[in-house]
């Protein structure tokens, strides 16, 4: 969905030359292949490119969905293997010629066939995630204002239109019968179906079930997400909004040390040897050259009702403090992930070294944090507070 985020006087026109931002982070609303268009849902209007379609061709360089044939030419690498899933799609390991690796998410798209059990998501309700994907991916090129590595980086996005391949189909298997999947057979997709594909960097394993070396180590991954989500948050008014284990990837790093600039600060970190990447922008939210991208889930309910884990209860406390109004901003989302994320370090038992000074300091220090946090309403301040006292946002420039 897509909000713009103009003052109430504006002229209301079809003309993207009359529409400016009110937003000081964003330039113009022309930085949108396709025409600009209004939309009225449930009472309010959104802006949105007249064919979002030609918005993704546009981002994917392309005149038309190409075969996967092509697309895997394009990418000059070895898909080697299936390494996760999700309701939207599969998640695929390749090396390119070069052995470097790279990461394949395939997500079909605008077809009639249910999905592990949900609806396709349209060209429309995908462009968000692209445009988000390519905006914190380019928070890695260096700007003294705002700058960090720490989202995964995007190398491409392509439209793909034809049969699953069956080497696909293969890894896919292998995958079922190693792990279990719970994603339907992609050999069952039709011949004609439609397909977004993003490769990105391959940044380690997820979170979730990685071995720490000692509670200094998660720290030092808990430092670096602190600092990735206060850039972005303040760069775009960024909500990542689903920031569980398995959207965090961990990776060994030789680098002793990840820099990040926020309002022009300069803030450097020690690594402890291990760099964190974020991963996921499905239910996130930014504010984006003047619109606002977001996902509605204000009619999921299938969401705020589970239970069994603490993840559940922040998608509860997002749906409150947005009031289920999900075009909103509140940076208290960021808080909540931040908090379930110490409720999660702070109980892992497989640490390889318990009996340290440093561990046992470290794990100190996030339980009192943990206790705490929740005080703050934003990322930006929890850095302000512990980072940098002194960090000034008239400071800030763009």
């Amino acid at each position: 969905m897509y909000m713009h985020q103009a003052a109430q006087s504006m002229i209301e026109t079809g003309s993207n030359d009359e529409l400016h931002s009110s937003d000081a982070h964003d330039v113009s609303v022309h930085q949108f292949v396709a025409p600009l268009t209004w939309k009225t849902v449930a009472d309010q209007r959104f802006l949105c490119p007249q064919s979002p379609k030609n918005e993704i061709l546009a981002r994917c360089v392309q005149q038309e969905p190409i075969s996967f044939e092509k697309a895997l030419a394009n990418l000059d690498a070895v898909v080697e293997r299936k390494i996760g899933e999700g309701v939207y799609g599969e998640v695929y390991l390749c090396t390119k010629s070069s052995g470097v690796q790279s990461v394949l998410k395939l997500i079909p798209i605008e077809g009639s066939l249910l999905i592990n059990g949900e609806k396709q998501k349209t060209y429309e309700e995908i462009l968000s995630e692209v445009i988000i994907s390519a905006e914190l991916s380019s928070l890695r090129q260096h700007n003294v204002q705002f700058c960090t590595d720490g989202f995964v980086e995007l190398r491409s996005v392509s439209c793909l239109v034809g049969k699953y391949p069956e080497r696909l189909v293969e890894l896919w298997e292998e995958y079922d019968k190693k792990h279990g999947s719970e994603n339907d057979r992609p050999s069952e997709f039709p011949s004609q179906q439609l397909y977004i594909a993003f490769e990105t960097a391959f940044g380690g394993s997820d979170l979730d079930g990685f071995r720490f070396k000692n509670a200094q180590q998660a720290f030092a991954i808990y430092a670096q997400i602190v600092l990735m989500l206060a850039v972005a948050e303040k760069r775009y008014d960024f909500e990542h909004r689903d920031l569980h284990t398995g959207n965090i990837l961990i990776e060994p790093t030789k680098e002793s040390e990840r820099t990040f600039y926020i309002l022009g600060e300069e803030i450097i970190i020690q690594t402890h040897g291990l760099k964190a990447t974020i991963i996921d922008y499905t239910l996130s939210r930014i504010v984006y050259n003047g619109l606002c991208l977001f996902n509605d889930l204000s009619t999921d309910e299938e969401l705020f009702t589970a239970e069994g884990d603490y993840q559940f209860e922040i998608y509860r406390n997002m749906k409150s403090v947005l009031k289920n109004q999900w075009n909103s901003h509140s940076p208290k989302t960021n808080v909540y992930w931040l908090h379930y994320l110490l409720d999660k370090l702070t109980s892992l038992r497989n640490f390889r070294e318990k009996t340290s000074r440093a561990h046992k300091a470290a794990m100190k220090t996030m339980k009192e944090l943990s206790g705490i946090l929740l005080r703050f309403n934003s990322v930006h301040e929890i850095v302000c507070h512990y980072f940098v006292p002194q960090l000034d946002e008239s400071n800030k420039e763009n």
